[in-house]
């Protein structure tokens, strides 16, 4: 059974305090998450001045600092948490 799963992307700034607790996080452990990954919104236009967008050679989220004037796929960070699944065969 397949699920239907979003793509997600590394996030590769800083996250605003603000946005660090919404998403719940803890903050002892800084600025920088690997419980947040960025996914699309499905826009594709100029990213506005505090928005994340999705750039680069290797895709990674960054955060704009001023409004841009190309366009980007636009995108949302969400908290993820990672499991390990293992499957034993005999």
């Amino acid at each position: 059974m397949e699920r239907n799963m979003l793509k997600l992307y590394p996030v590769r700034d800083r996250i605003p305090m603000q946005e660090a607790e919404e998403l719940g996080l803890d903050k002892s452990r800084g600025m920088y998450s690997c419980d947040v990954m960025a996914v699309k919104t499905g826009e594709f236009r100029e990213p506005k001045s505090g928005e994340w967008y999705l750039s680069g050679a290797i895709p990674e989220a960054y955060k704009t600092r001023n409004q841009l004037s190309t366009k980007y796929h636009i995108m949302k960070i969400v908290r993820v948490e990672t499991k390990t699944v293992t499957k034993a065969f005999r």
